[in-house]
């Protein structure tokens, strides 16, 4: 295994092989619960910014406060709620549930999408920018705020207020209830914070050694391991994205007509005819 030099995140490992990578997280463990909260990038040079964060840095660059934060997504808020997308099978959602729920769908906001599962995170962090150095990080649970299957109740001020986040240098961590097939292939987690100016990014996270894990992918280890994660795990698009849009995607013209069967031969697939759905 080899270290770099980073711009973000000092002198990380980088691996070889999966085997490294369960090595070191055995390691960093440290006879504490090996749980871990990760996310995975496909350049190691983005800071971890929530999409709300980029969106606003097109108007404040080259800051954006903690009060743009709040305004911007208050507004957005009640544009959806004008919408009527506060509402879910008639039930009136909490404003964390509107944010989760406009996020899934494409919205920006300041939360920041994990996964309980280390093996989703590497397949992000290897299915983006091929040649680039991507980046896998693990926030140890230890430094989180929140619990697992919590629902997200409150007000928008009483769960991101001044009085709840804007004075902790952790995130809360959230799990959104399992109203997509996505959300349950994915490992869904969300954590969010007030607005850091940390160089790593706009997520506030404890920066010490035994806090969180980060290493450096390279072009050659996402090669590898996305045929690992495939062949292995079942670990792909189809699987990550098991709804009408992630399967019309890998039956669009980006792929093969055989790229979604693992083991189906070339020729053989090829007598099939194909349907022409979803083109």
């Amino acid at each position: 295994m080899n270290n770099i030099d980073t711009n973000l995140f000092g002198n990380v490992s980088s691996p070889d092989d999966f085997g490294e990578i369960l090595e070191i997280t055995a390691m960093h463990s440290d006879r504490r619960r090996n749980v871990y909260m990760w996310r995975g990038q496909g350049n190691i040079d983005w800071p971890i910014h929530s999409s709300a964060y980029r969106r606003l840095m097109k108007k404040y660059s080259p800051k954006v406060s903690e009060d743009n934060m709040r305004r911007y997504e208050k507004g957005l808020l009640s544009s959806a709620a004008h919408q009527g997308y506060d509402h879910d099978n008639g039930r009136k959602l909490s404003d964390l549930e509107v944010l989760a729920k406009l996020q899934h769908h494409g919205a920006a906001t300041r939360l920041v999408d994990f996964s309980r599962n280390i093996l989703v995170a590497l397949w992000f962090a290897c299915n983006s920018e091929p040649e680039k150095t991507g980046l896998l990080l693990g926030i140890h649970t230890r430094y989180l705020g929140g619990y697992e299957g919590e629902l997200g109740d409150g007000e928008y001020d009483l769960v991101l207020g001044d009085d709840s986040i804007r004075n902790l240098d952790y995130p809360q961590s959230w799990q959104p209830p399992v109203v997509t097939k996505r959300i349950a292939a994915q490992g869904a987690q969300f954590l969010y914070s007030a607005v850091s100016s940390d160089p790593m990014g706009s997520l506030a996270f404890d920066k010490r050694n035994e806090a969180f894990i980060s290493l450096a992918l390279s072009p050659k280890f996402k090669k590898y391991m996305l045929l690992l994660l495939e062949g292995t795990f079942d670990i792909r698009h189809l699987t990550l994205f098991p709804e009408i849009d992630g399967f019309c995607y890998t039956n669009s013209d980006r792929f093969k007509p055989s790229s979604n069967h693992r083991w189906k031969s070339e020729d053989r697939y090829n007598k099939i005819i194909v349907s022409p759905f979803c083109r």
